[in-house]
């Protein structure tokens, strides 16, 4: 699953906890669904920050390293 699946996913498990006709059970175990998609999601989050700091990181070394070799 990535990130825009699990959104999608959340949102259809939002639009049936808001049905009025859905019982306690059913409830129970969408929340728990949901709580395990946000999971996910979140830690795909923390993945893509990660490598969007090694990327920032990488092409500030790029940056700097030319005006390094004309000192």
């Amino acid at each position: 699953m990535n990130f825009e699946e699990g959104t999608k996913k959340l949102e259809s498990i939002i639009t049936k906890l808001d049905a009025s006709d859905v019982t306690l059970d059913n409830s129970i175990k969408l929340f728990e669904q949901g709580v395990a998609i946000t999971r996910d999601c979140l830690e795909i989050l923390d993945t893509s920050k990660g490598k969007i700091t090694e990327i920032k990181m990488a092409f500030d070394k790029l940056v700097e390293s030319p005006m390094d070799s004309n000192k």
